[in-house]
């Protein structure tokens, strides 16, 4: 007869252990949250390598041990800011690079993340991912920078003294309001593309995009130089 493994197992991505060997004991919250931050970055510490691996998935996370998703999203985000997971939004989450997280002066691409699009294009969701992606495929870091209706504030989080600094911004499809933000981020001296399927008046480096193709091209010919 057929054994039939677990659902949990099942789920787990290969070379990661069993959950079911993990235990954070019966603590209060806070406490339960820093034993499991540990027990994953000591797993992540073990398991690394010089490339991209697949890692828990947040519920089943939050399954094993019977906490809220929020906690461990929380953790999560932390382990990204100390350089040893990567997010990709709606989808998984990876092992970040070992050589990756050595790299202090790595390039970091900043994302203009409009909250109202996000929310209400599925297109556009697809087009941040696709971009994220690419941008993975090729070990260069990316942080979504989410605004809702007014995107001034996105040149003072580029400007912001943080850990990797931004370069590099990749906007896809700014609106005409958009130009003076554009242009402030230029003068701050990164790299500023603009991806588009319709022209921004006097926005520096626009690129016209007619499919995830094209995109991919200017993406890779003008962003990254390959």
């Amino acid at each position: 007869m057929e054994t039939t493994l677990p659902r949990s197992r099942r789920r787990i991505p290969d070379g990661l252990p069993d959950l079911n060997d993990l235990e954070c004991g019966d603590k209060p919250s806070m406490d339960k949250a820093r034993v499991i931050a540990a027990l994953l970055r000591q797993i992540a510490a073990k398991t690394r390598n010089d490339h991209l691996q697949p890692f828990y998935s947040m519920r089943l996370v939050a399954e094993h041990f019977h906490v809220a998703p929020a906690m461990v999203s929380r953790i999560y985000h932390r382990l990204g800011a100390e350089g040893v997971l990567r997010m990709i939004w709606g989808s998984k989450t990876l092992l970040e690079p070992i050589k990756s997280g050595r790299n202090a002066n790595r390039r970091c691409v900043g994302i203009p993340v409009s909250l109202q699009w996000f929310a209400a294009s599925p297109d556009y969701r697809a087009s941040i991912l696709l971009l994220q992606l690419e941008l993975w495929n090729h070990e260069v870091d990316e942080h979504l920078l989410f605004f809702k209706e007014h995107d001034d504030e996105i040149a003072n989080l580029c400007s912001r003294n943080h850990h990797p600094r931004i370069d590099t911004v990749a906007w896809l499809f700014p609106s005409e309001s958009s130009r003076q933000t554009l242009l402030r981020l230029h003068d701050l001296g990164l790299r500023v593309f603009s991806l588009t399927d319709r022209s921004v008046r006097g926005a520096p480096d626009c690129h016209s995009i007619s499919d995830r193709s094209s995109m991919r091209t200017i993406i890779r010919r003008q962003i990254l130089k390959i």
